[in-house]
């Protein structure tokens, strides 16, 4: 039963950062809150990963001179 505690402490670690990531992408860009963006990323908390991703995709290239 060792080995399942560790699992379960694993997935709610996992979970807790998730929520966390998924607060620092509501906090860099609240418009995830009307543009469906959240709604991906509470039914399906994985998908706070791939969207944390494009947000930093659309930083860069924002940052990077024409």
């Amino acid at each position: 039963m060792i080995e399942i505690d560790l699992v379960q402490e694993e997935n709610l670690r996992y979970r807790e950062e998730l929520v966390g990531l998924r607060q620092a992408i509501i906090q860099a860009d609240p418009m995830v809150l009307v543009d469906g963006r959240f709604e991906q990323m509470i039914t399906s908390p994985v998908n706070v990963i791939p969207i944390a991703q494009q947000l930093i995709a659309a930083m860069r290239q924002r940052r990077v001179p024409a």
